[in-house]
């Protein structure tokens, strides 16, 4: 299933109405009020990105970032952090191949969702030093945040 039909078929589900990519193909949603996730999918749209700013990259200190690299070899459930070049936001994204289905879509937003209130809670819990039980990857999907 292409991409953008499995996520204009979601939005239909959720009663958001079609759904149509800005000039560079992505899409970005808004979850619960607060959560920005965009979607960018490459131009045959057999992988899409998912992405999230999840704090400020300048409150960010060399303990937190050696956290963060350290993480990202395996509390991340396959994503990894970024520093927006424009924004200077710490970003979290993750890859994925195409979904085959509607339901496939909606566990991997959820999931992602999921990772992104893990880290922000990390991150304002201070992130150097912290507990080597507290990966991100902890509990993952157990986060239900589409219901649809």
């Amino acid at each position: 299933m292409e991409f953008m039909e499995a996520l204009n078929e979601l939005a239909a589900k959720i009663g958001i109405g079609r759904i149509v990519p800005d000039g560079t193909g992505s899409v970005t949603l808004l979850f619960d009020g607060k959560t920005e996730v965009s979607f960018t999918p490459d131009a045959d749209e057999s992988v899409v990105y998912l992405q999230s700013e999840i704090a400020d990259a300048s409150s960010l200190g060399d303990g937190d970032c050696r956290s963060l690299m350290e993480a990202s070899l395996s509390d991340t459930d396959g994503a990894a952090f970024a520093i927006g070049r424009e924004t200077g936001k710490l970003i979290l994204w993750k890859r994925f191949g195409e979904f085959p289905s509607c339901a496939a879509l909606e566990t991997a937003i959820n999931e992602f969702l999921g990772q992104i209130a893990r880290w922000q809670e990390r991150l304002d819990g201070g992130l150097a030093g912290g507990a080597a039980d507290d990966s991100a990857s902890q509990n993952a999907g157990t986060f239900n945040f589409i219901q649809v």
